[in-house]
């Protein structure tokens, strides 16, 4: 239970926002003023600080100077104007933790709030960590605990400590749409030296086209029609941070070659300006399509991608991380049922089987919303296969592998026959034909090889 203290001067959001918050099981104080609630903050300091940037006294952003003079390691939540990225590039920069966009979506306050009181447990618990070796920093919220998984939390790791004049290494971040790439860009951030700093995330599907280069450089007054004031791009807000460009593969080739400039100089000039300005900060891409087909088919900038591509890390897909489905499950419910404030229903023996079973061509995305689903539609304490409704294999799908014109042929004549049989048929032909190497095996049965260790135990084959 966190300790968390409110400031909203409109009564009606504070209200909503009380409830909801109490909800998720939190200890709340809400004040309508910020002197009010600097007030209470200096007598006992809280976990969680939510603030709306505008209010009648004292401004939002006033407060976050305080807090942050005197508790240097409060989390601060600003709201701000609903499309108001100034406000929000201007909190950031003065050490807020996140921003909230009005009107509050409540679904997003409670993964936001979840997200500030994670990662190493608290703040305070942070504080401990930035005074020890970068290697035993925590991993900022991956989870799972297999090989594939593991290998790449020691690149994350070891990636985080290397720094240099102008930021860290150029990454680029690839893999499956679903796989947390987005995670993994904030973990690689929140171990790093930049930590403190801002982490600004671009993600170049959701801001149209016309509005990109304007958002990520900036512009001066005047550079165009509704340019009333100046503004500071998005990389100038990372300034000493780190910049995160989501689906970079979607960004214009225009744009491509000013941000080649970019990342080359390691300077921007606004939209407008003749004056270019330094920066330093690390660059971090992502993007779930082959940027290498892209370019061969000319919609990717061939120097642009060997300049991002110094250092690239693949996310392995869910179906590949075995038992970590069933830990990334109990994480999903968890987090849902908190969100709702509904009782923690149990998974049965069978839901878990069928979770390592599929395919998870979403990846933990869709395990997330399958989890979810299941919470909202269940109407008792336990989850079945039925309310996971995942959907089934194509019976007439061609199997893979060495199987006579790509269908598995089955003789009913005999009487009925257990999928499960056939399960352990194949596995026993896979084994057999590896001599008994389990990575082959399972490379063999398009599987993990986590994944395979459990059907192994599963059916007590050796």
């Amino acid at each position: 239970m966190a300790d968390i203290v409110l400031v909203e001067d409109e009564q009606v959001l504070r209200r909503t926002l009380e409830k909801t918050l109490t909800r998720f099981g939190h200890e709340l104080r809400a004040f309508e003023s910020a002197e009010d609630g600097l007030k209470a903050i200096e007598e006992a300091a809280p976990d969680l600080v939510i603030t709306d940037n505008r209010l009648g006294g004292m401004s939002g952003t006033e407060l976050l100077r305080h807090i942050k003079k005197k508790f240097p390691d409060v989390n601060v939540v600003m709201m701000t104007a609903y499309g108001s990225i100034e406000d929000a590039v201007g909190a950031m920069r003065e050490g807020a933790s996140d921003y909230l966009r009005k009107p509050i979506d409540l679904h997003e306050l409670g993964m936001v709030v979840d997200r500030c009181l994670s990662g190493a447990g608290t703040r305070r618990e942070l504080a401990y960590y930035r005074n020890r070796d970068l290697t035993d920093i925590a991993d900022g919220g991956i989870i799972g605990a297999s090989a594939p998984i593991a290998e790449v939390r020691e690149t994350v790791k070891r990636l985080a400590g290397l720094q240099k004049k102008g930021g860290g290494p150029t990454i680029l971040l690839l893999g499956e749409t679903g796989t947390g790439k987005g995670l993994f860009a904030r973990a690689i951030h929140r171990a790093s030296p930049r930590r403190d700093a801002p982490f600004i995330e671009v993600n170049c599907t959701a801001i149209p086209e016309n509005l990109l280069e304007a958002e990520i450089m900036g512009y001066e007054r005047g550079a165009f029609t509704d340019a009333q004031s100046s503004k500071i791009g998005l990389v100038e807000a990372a300034e000493g941070g780190t910049v995160f460009f989501d689906e970079i593969g979607r960004m214009s080739q225009a744009l491509q070659a000013k941000l080649l400039k970019v990342i080359e100089d390691k300077t921007v000039r606004r939209l407008g300006s003749t004056r270019d300005r330094k920066i330093d900060c690390t660059i971090i891409t992502a993007s779930h399509r082959d940027l290498a087909v892209e370019v061969s088919e000319g919609r990717f900038l061939p120097d642009l991608y060997h300049r991002i591509n110094v250092i690239s890390l693949m996310l392995p897909p869910l179906r590949e991380r075995g038992a970590d489905i069933e830990l990334l499950a109990d994480f999903f419910l968890d987090l849902h049922t908190s969100e709702y404030g509904v009782p923690k229903p149990a998974l049965s023996d069978k839901a878990r089987n069928a979770l390592l079973s599929y395919a998870w061509p979403g990846n933990i995305r869709e395990l997330s919303h399958t989890i979810e689903r299941a919470i909202v539609m269940g109407t008792t304490g336990t989850i079945n296969t039925s309310a996971l409704r995942l959907p089934v294999a194509d019976p007439n799908q061609a199997v893979p592998g060495r199987i006579s014109g790509g269908t598995l042929t089955v003789d009913f004549n005999g009487g009925p026959i257990r999928l499960e049989e056939v399960e352990v048929s194949l596995i026993r032909q896979a084994m057999e034909f590896a001599d008994g190497n389990q990575v082959q095996a399972a490379r063999l049965l398009g599987m993990s090889r986590d994944t395979l260790r459990y059907r192994l135990a599963k059916h007590q084959l050796r």
